[in-house]
């Protein structure tokens, strides 16, 4: 399963069907991402229901890693969530485990996803008593939620990041690796030029790079040239103070 986009609250919405307007879904996550030490087994997310409508949701842990430049997510029982299947009635909250089903292992940060999705449901009104759905259409939610299990070693957890710029048909790519132990959150990408001028690249989000990972990024059409001199900083895992990822310097 690939992912092309993911946030720190990454909420995607999918359209039913074919409508003029739309009644949006009471479906609430939080946090929106959790952390697990070597010594902590279980963590949790709390889901809640601020709609009209009794809504029912499904709840999944996947493995989440990064190859070639892309996200991929694939089972795991390294986590598991419980309950899998949430009822939340109107106003209620519930509370969902994240738990981990092995000891703690390795000297790298491990990562994985939790999906939660909304289930579709059919109005217990007739179509000719459902002003909602006359007028449109229901929104469906996914939550993906990022949950790391930090490294079991002494050494501290931290992302050793690097980045180049690369041709891709055509397209101006970012690279970023992350040579280090623990994932890197990059957040408004900002080119400085030799002389200080900056220019944002991207606003809010860029995206994740995990531990031992490397991750591509497309940049826009009307970004300006990357000249000799040029870096690239970002904010990373919402540091105020932004770090170099990138210099460039004259082809050889």
């Amino acid at each position: 399963m690939s992912l092309r986009r993911l946030a720190l609250a990454c909420v995607a919405a999918w359209l039913c069907c074919a409508g003029p307007a739309a009644r949006a879904s009471g479906l609430q996550v939080t946090p929106t991402s959790l952390t697990l030490a070597p010594g902590r087994n279980a963590d949790g997310l709390w889901l809640g229901n601020t709609g009209s409508q009794t809504l029912h949701a499904q709840v999944r842990v996947l493995h989440w890693i990064q190859q070639s430049g892309e996200e991929q997510l694939a089972p795991s029982q390294a986590l598991v969530a419980s309950p899998p299947m949430i009822e939340l009635a109107p106003g209620a909250r519930q509370l969902v485990r994240v738990i981990r089903t092995a000891p703690a292992n390795g000297a790298r940060e491990d990562a994985y996803r939790v999906l939660v999705d909304e289930l579709p449901l059919d109005s217990a009104q007739p179509p000719e008593q459902d002003a909602d759905a006359q007028r449109g259409l229901r929104f469906v939610l996914r939550y993906s939620v990022p949950v790391f299990l930090t490294p079991s070693g002494d050494a501290p957890a931290a992302p050793q990041l690097q980045g180049r710029l690369l041709e891709d048909g055509g397209r101006r790519v970012l690279e970023v690796a992350n040579r280090g132990n623990a994932h890197a959150q990059l957040g408004n990408l900002v080119r400085i030029d030799a002389q200080g001028h900056r220019t944002e690249l991207v606003a809010g989000l860029v995206g994740y790079v995990l531990a031992g990972s490397t991750m591509r990024w497309p940049l826009a059409a009307d970004a300006p040239a990357l000249a000799t001199g040029d870096r690239l900083s970002s904010r990373i895992n919402g540091a105020i103070d932004e770090q170099t990822i990138a210099v460039f310097a004259a082809s050889p």
